[in-house]
């Protein structure tokens, strides 16, 4: 009778335990929000394209986007309304992790890492030769000394990797700050990179600092109507100043456009899609396998997502921790240990 009482109360324990030991290897289908990317652009079209690969994976699973910004799309998982954010960078990381501007607290143990999307962002700083020409200026060591007068096509801080992580401490690292701007007599166009393009075209504005993909033909089609000219620097301070949001420095190659007759120095930035710690182990096991085991699909997404693989995947260039569905998944792999 000891025995079956033993035995019994073990088939209780094993039936309680059973859910900590859930399998996901079903193809049942999950429920998600995707936040983060805006309503129009590549992001959107990223985000559709990365929603499509996990519903053909799972048949009938309601995974949909929720336009947003980079930033906003951090706070939205943190508060638990929407579920992914897919373009967060090194800069909405420590930001919100930090508890600092745009954000009013810290959203630290409120969201943790999927995987890396890509890392080939690339920050592009450039002005009319016509304004460089006219203010003698080529570097940013001649902006900080020679303070001209710019009208600066930027994005908006609630924006953090293409203001706060990018061109405000590539500024900073050279003696400046965003604010200088305004005090040399100069002014802002503030919106996405296509505003900014818009208003460089226009005649609008004489310099841009924001991100679009390496050999862009927009940037390429504005440089056969207005000469334009990359703002130098030195390596060494572009590498501090990517530094500050775990980013690194790299050299835009000779050719990439017509304009560049040399290697120029800029901030290179990774995405990554983030969860909120809400979600359950489940959805985000089968968002990361779903992504991990359909690779070529993923790649036709196109964009910054044609380099998609495995080891971009699983680098975590943060110290934000792994969620645990993704971190199984990776396990149950080998792709980290």
């Amino acid at each position: 009778m000891r025995n079956v009482i033993a035995t019994a109360m073990l088939g209780t324990a094993v039936l309680v335990a059973a859910p900590a030991f859930a399998q996901f290897d079903n193809k049942n289908p999950i429920t998600a929000t995707v936040t983060g990317a805006t309503p129009t652009g590549y992001p959107r079209v990223m985000v559709e394209g990365m929603n499509a690969v996990v519903r053909e994976a799972y048949p009938n699973s309601a995974v949909s986007l929720k336009p947003n910004s980079p930033g906003g799309g951090v706070l939205a998982i943190a508060e638990k309304e929407a579920d992914f954010t897919a373009t967060a960078t090194g800069t909405e990381v420590r930001l919100a992790l930090e508890g600092k501007a745009p954000f009013s607290g810290s959203l630290k143990g409120k969201f943790s890492y999927v995987m890396q999307l890509y890392n080939n962002q690339y920050i592009h700083v450039f002005m009319t030769k016509e304004f460089a020409d006219s203010n003698g200026v080529k570097t940013w060591a001649d902006i900080a000394a020679k303070k001209p007068k710019i009208r600066l096509a930027i994005n908006r801080p609630d924006n953090p990797q293409t203001t706060i992580g990018g061109p405000y401490e590539m500024m900073k690292a050279h003696g400046f700050a965003i604010e200088d701007i305004q005090k040399w007599g100069g002014s802002y166009v503030l919106g996405n990179s296509q505003i900014g393009l818009d208003a460089i075209t226009d005649g609008k504005a004489d310099m841009f600092m924001n991100v679009r993909n390496l050999g862009d033909s927009l940037v390429k089609d504005i440089a056969g109507k207005r000469p334009l000219l990359w703002i130098d620097g030195d390596p060494a301070k572009i590498e501090q100043a990517a530094k500050v949001f775990d980013f690194r420095m790299d050299m835009v190659k000779a050719g990439t456009y017509p304009f560049l007759d040399k290697d120029y120095p800029t901030v290179r930035q990774w995405v990554a899609l983030l969860a909120g710690d809400h979600v359950s182990e489940e959805v985000v096991y089968k968002y990361t396998k779903a992504m991990a085991e359909n690779v070529e699909a993923v790649k036709k997404i196109g964009g910054s997502m044609g380099a998609f693989t495995h080891e971009i995947m699983v680098t975590k260039p943060t110290d934000l921790p792994w969620h645990p569905g993704a971190l199984r998944y990776y396990k149950e792999k080998g792709l980290v240990k």
